[in-house]
């Protein structure tokens, strides 16, 4: 996921979900992770609420977010397969990259 704010000017730093640690803790659920864009390196947590619900509801089933998921469909099997069969998701690549 690409994250901007007015206060970065032109750059972007991504964040990769598939590299984040998600807890629950009391009501909350807490994502940690790293935003990163070439040099630049921040943590970063997001923290999401019962509040928060309705929101993530509408952007999930909004068509943008259906349409978009089905047209990368691919890339969920790519990530089960990781995750579960070959346990590679997150290791470095053979290559040595």
């Amino acid at each position: 996921m690409r994250v901007w704010s007015r206060g970065l000017g032109r750059q972007a730093l991504n964040l990769d979900f598939t590299k984040t640690d998600v807890v629950r803790e009391g009501n909350e659920v807490i994502v940690k992770g790293i935003l990163r864009n070439g040099g630049i390196i921040w943590d970063s947590t997001v923290t999401f609420t019962k509040e928060d619900i309705p929101g993530l509801l509408h952007f999930i089933i909004s068509f943008a977010v259906i349409f978009h998921f089905a047209s990368n469909i691919g890339g969920f099997f790519t990530y089960f397969r990781q995750k579960f069969i070959t346990r590679s998701l997150g290791l470095p690549s053979k290559g040595g990259k």
